[in-house]
């Protein structure tokens, strides 16, 4: 395909000029090719189960980026953005709750500062939570054992974002609005980490949005990440989010014809849980500064990922980060699911980072994993 051969030849200058480094020219071209063969693989043959039968699914872009243990980036796309847009990397994605591991490091930060700690209680910095029990721990929110009301999958919830689409929630707004009875046992609620978001602020004094810019966005050279909408971008960067709206496997664009602000109902309303925006190369350099130790401390890193609620055997929920056995390694991951579809892998035994971003909501986990094993292939 000509769109793929021109981002193997772009991926492959860009390093020349940047480094000017044989090997790592050589390396560019052994990979670049099996990762965007792998990633159209991919894309071409994703399914979604409707009751008991499964039904091959309709994905209009996906976007991905690959940072190898040297530094050097691959970064591919295959498929659209709308009918009249073709998908590039320098588009942006809703994260969903891949947004809650970057909160979860700016928590762990005040904590090494002294501004707060993990065993502080909710209610200790949120004297008014409604039914939400204030001697609820901030490492409960953390991990997601709190047993909070799952607001965000909540026909409740839907019905307020579909009724204003354009209405930027406010963090007391949500855990006014959206309440109910507790979930017991492990479950991701949104609420957990909208009442980290409002900590946060109360610990600094100043907004979530601020924090992040200040300790991660500029530090680590995030350009194009932004908390949105509390955080404005131009819309045209903005990858369209697509929807089955039916079942059938077709999916409409949704974000045809909207307003100055698109989404922003959806997104504000999950706030610190979900509302992160960037694209596959910025969230695959996050993942790869955070688990090679440059964001937190050498016990702060370790208390992310220790262990948690079981998930499956093998796997285990730290501090938003999944922590399991792929294929025999480590790796530390997450996905996220809001309307577009995330996900970052990072393996520390190969000091790989990758980053899968899609604009509908499917499984991406095996692309991810796809890509993985490309590069363990191409390695032998």
């Amino acid at each position: 395909m000509s769109r793929s051969l021109g981002l193997i030849a772009l991926f492959t200058i860009s390093i020349l000029l940047v480094t000017g480094c044989r090997e790592q020219v050589q390396m560019a071209e052994k990979m670049a090719r099996p990762f965007q063969k792998t990633l159209e693989m991919q894309h071409s043959t994703e399914h979604i189960m409707q009751g008991e039968q499964r039904h091959e699914l309709n994905v209009p872009g996906i976007s991905a980026a690959v940072i190898l243990p040297d530094g050097t980036t691959w970064l591919g796309v295959s498929g659209k953005s709308s009918d009249s847009e073709a998908m590039n990397s320098a588009m942006l994605f809703g994260l969903a709750s891949v947004t809650k591991t970057y909160i979860a490091a700016l928590i762990l930060q005040l904590a090494e500062e002294g501004a707060l700690s993990v065993e502080d209680s909710t209610g200790h910095w949120i004297p008014e939570l409604g039914q939400i029990d204030g001697s609820i721990k901030i490492r409960q929110l953390l991990n997601h054992t709190s047993g909070l009301y799952r607001y965000q999958q909540k026909p409740e919830f839907l019905a307020a974002i579909y009724a204003q689409p354009e209405k930027v929630w406010t963090a007391r707004e949500i855990l006014e609005e959206f309440q109910g009875e507790p979930e017991l046992g492990f479950g991701e609620s949104a609420m957990d980490y909208v009442l980290l978001g409002m900590i946060i602020e109360k610990a600094t004094g100043t907004s979530v949005s601020h924090q992040l810019i200040k300790r991660f966005f500029d530090p680590l050279k995030l350009e194009q990440t932004f908390l949105y909408p509390e955080q404005k971008y131009p819309t045209e960067m903005m990858a369209h989010m697509w929807w089955d709206v039916t079942g059938s496997g077709e999916p409409v664009d949704v974000l045809a014809d909207t307003g100055d602000l698109p989404l922003a109902a959806l997104f504000s309303g999950v706030w610190t849980s979900g509302a992160m925006h960037s694209t596959a190369e910025d969230l695959a350099r996050f993942a790869k500064e955070l688990f090679e130790g440059r964001v937190l401390k050498p016990c702060s890193l370790e208390e992310m990922l220790s262990p948690g609620p079981e998930l499956h055997a093998g796997a285990h929920y730290g501090y938003s980060v999944i922590v399991e056995k792929v294929n025999g390694q480590t790796a530390y991951w997450h996905p996220g699911g809001a309307g577009y579809s995330s996900i970052y892998f990072y393996f520390p035994e190969d000091g790989l980072s990758i980053a899968v971003l899609c604009n509908l909501m499917v499984d991406l986990k095996p692309t991810a994993i796809a890509l993985y094993e490309a590069y363990v292939e191409h390695q032998k």
